[in-house]
C-alpha cells in the first residue's frame, strides 16, 4: 500500500480496534485488565476524488487477535486508581490515529457506585463502554447499558482463540505467566443440563482470564447493540459451544452477529 497519493497527500491512516477488558474485583480479589487489538484482514484504497483516497477495511469473519496490554493490581487498590489508570489507557489509544476503542468492564458484585466512578471520567465518558454482568448458565442477553453473560460464554471466547492459535500474547508482558497459569487451573464441570460451568481451583485466581475474556468477547460484539432489543437473548448459533466428548470449544461461522 501507497503511503502517500502521487501529489503527495497522505493517506488516512488504516483502522485499528482495541477492545480492552476490564475485571473488576472485590477488596480479596484483584482487578485486572486486558488489551485484545485486532487490525483488518485487508484494507482497500479507494482514491473517489483526485488528492482523495478513502481507506475501506474489510474486517476477518474469524480474525487473529493480539493481547499488547495485561495489567493487574495489587490487592485493596482503591477503585478510583483503577478507574483513573483505565481512563488514562484509554485516553492514549484513543489518540492513536485509526483507533477504535472499546471498554467492556464486569459490573458483577461491585455496584453501581463503582461503574459511575469509571464514567465520571471524561476520557471513558466520551467513548464507547459497556457493563457486562457475569451470570451462571448459558444465556447472553442484552440489556440498558450492556450485557447479561453466562461465564462459560466468556471463557469460551477465550479458549477458542489459545484452542486454535488465533490469539498472540506479548510474551514480554509480565503477567504473560500468570495468564497462561489461570488458564491451566480453570476447571470445566458439565452440569446435568449440559452447560459447561467454570472455577478456578482453590487458592487461585482468575482476574486476568476473566479481563482477557472481557476482551475477546468485546471484540466479537462490537457491532451495533441494536442488532438485539432489551431483553433479548442471544441466540445460540452465534455463540460458542461446547463439546463434551473432545472438550473443546467451537465457534460459529461469521463475528457472533448478523450484519
Amino acid at each position: 500500500m501507497r503511503d502517500r497519493l502521487d501529489h503527495g497527500h497522505p493517506d488516512p491512516p488504516p483502522p485499528v480496534r482495541y477492545t480492552l477488558g476490564l475485571d473488576l474485583g472485590k477488596m480479596s480479589d484483584f482487578s485486572a485488565l486486558a488489551i485484545a487489538e485486532e487490525r483488518p484482514e485487508r484494507i482497500e484504497r479507494i482514491e473517489r476524488h483526485p488528492g482523495k483516497a478513502q481507506l475501506v477495511p474489510h474486517w476477518a469473519d474469524d480474525p487473529d487477535y493480539a493481547l499488547p496490554w495485561l495489567q493487574r493490581w495489587p490487592l485493596r487498590t482503591p477503585y478510583q486508581v483503577i478507574a483513573a489508570a483505565v481512563a488514562g489507557r484509554v485516553a492514549a489509544l484513543t489518540a492513536l490515529p485509526g483507533a477504535e476503542v472499546a471498554l467492556f468492564v464486569d459490573g458483577t458484585g461491585v455496584g453501581t457506585a463503582v461503574v459511575e466512578l469509571l464514567t465520571q471520567q471524561p476520557a471513558i465518558a466520551a467513548g464507547r463502554m459497556a457493563i457486562v454482568i457475569i451470570t451462571a448458565g448459558r444465556e447472553v442477553t442484552r440489556v440498558a447499558g450492556g450485557w447479561h453473560v453466562a461465564k462459560g460464554e466468556l471463557v469460551g471466547v477465550a479458549q477458542v482463540a489459545l484452542q486454535r492459535g488465533k490469539l498472540a500474547v506479548a510474551p514480554a508482558l509480565p503477567e504473560a505467566r500468570t495468564l497462561r497459569d489461570e488458564l491451566t487451573t480453570f476447571e470445566v464441570t458439565l452440569t446435568e443440563a449440559a452447560n459447561a460451568t467454570f472455577s478456578h481451583r482453590d487458592g487461585k485466581h482468575d482476574d486476568l482470564v476473566l479481563a482477557a475474556a472481557l476482551a475477546l468477547w468485546g471484540a466479537r460484539r462490537r457491532e451495533p447493540q441494536q442488532q438485539f432489543a432489551l431483553g433479548a437473548r442471544v441466540p445460540s448459533a452465534y455463540r460458542d459451544t461446547y463439546n463434551r466428548e473432545r472438550m473443546t470449544w467451537s465457534r460459529p461461522s461469521g463475528r457472533g452477529f448478523p450484519h
